[in-house]
């Protein structure tokens, strides 16, 4: 008795019907017509209550899969992108990272195009990235999500990115290190992308400030030659060297060595001024 209970795993035994972070294991039948499955779905993402968090986010991981096993026919769906993206968008305003994170992934998987992309748009999704982006309370998964999420807006179409979110990364990019957040270079590297794709609005939100600022803070080359790559690249071309203010960027990183009394911050001391 005691042989045969010492050879069966542990973890059966104590937990079925969750994987290691706690998910359930919600089945999913994809021999059944694709519209009922993602009615399943979208009505326990959308239910307020009576539907457990983990048990969302096996929804919501169950969705990723039948997407990518019926591919994008929006005919397939049964719903609208529109009441799709509506359902998506409450699991970015659920109090569990865990889910919000699952909901990012999902809106990532969904997007494909301009038309999807400019729906999500349309319905204001672009405020709740910008909110778990903004969030730090040890969720470096949901910010992970989002700032991929973020990066495939890039991919789709930088030219519809929204300001909402290219203002939250220019922040992180700006005050990271004083804040000691982990993702401040992984919001420097996407601000540096969507400068090169669509310079203005990263020009108008104070962007170019930022990634000559993180020159003058990183003290790594290979990551300075990216950032002022980028910045030379901007000046290159005259149809984006407008976009390159004489009197505020460039003067801020020539002051080392042209600014006698240049301080690189507030509290920097006298003594140490040379």
């Amino acid at each position: 008795m005691a042989a045969s209970f010492r050879g069966r795993p542990i973890r059966s035994l104590r937990m079925r019907g969750r994987n290691d972070s706690g998910e359930e294991n919600v089945p999913l039948d994809l021999t059944r017509e694709p519209s009922e499955n993602f009615r399943e779905i979208l009505q326990n993402v959308a239910k307020p209550h009576g539907v457990s968090n983990m048990r969302k986010l096996g929804h919501l991981n169950n969705f990723i899969k039948l997407l990518c096993s019926i591919g994008h026919r929006e005919e397939n769906f049964g719903f609208t992108y529109e009441e799709i993206i509506i359902c998506l968008r409450l699991a970015l305003l659920n109090e569990a990272k865990e889910v919000r994170a699952a909901g990012l992934r999902a809106l990532r998987y969904l997007i494909r195009d301009t038309t999807v992309l400019q729906k999500v748009l349309k319905l204001q999704v672009d405020y709740l990235i910008a909110r778990c982006i903004d969030i730090q309370q040890s969720n470096e998964g949901e910010r992970t999500q989002a700032l991929r999420l973020v990066r495939k807006i890039i991919t789709v179409n930088a030219t519809l990115f929204p300001t909402t979110v290219a203002n939250s990364l220019i922040a992180v990019g700006t005050d990271g290190l004083q804040e000691r957040d982990r993702m401040v270079r992984a919001a420097i590297a996407i601000v540096c992308e969507l400068a090169l794709k669509n310079p203005e609005v990263v020009a108008k939100r104070g962007g170019l400030s930022t990634i000559l600022k993180s020159v003058l803070d990183c003290q790594l080359s290979r990551i300075n030659e990216a950032l002022i790559t980028t910045v030379l690249h901007l000046l290159n071309h005259p149809l984006t060297r407008q976009y390159v203010r004489v009197d505020v960027e460039l003067e801020q990183i020539l002051a080392p060595f042209t600014d006698f009394h240049y301080r690189h911050n507030a509290d920097t001391a006298e003594g140490q001024l040379k």
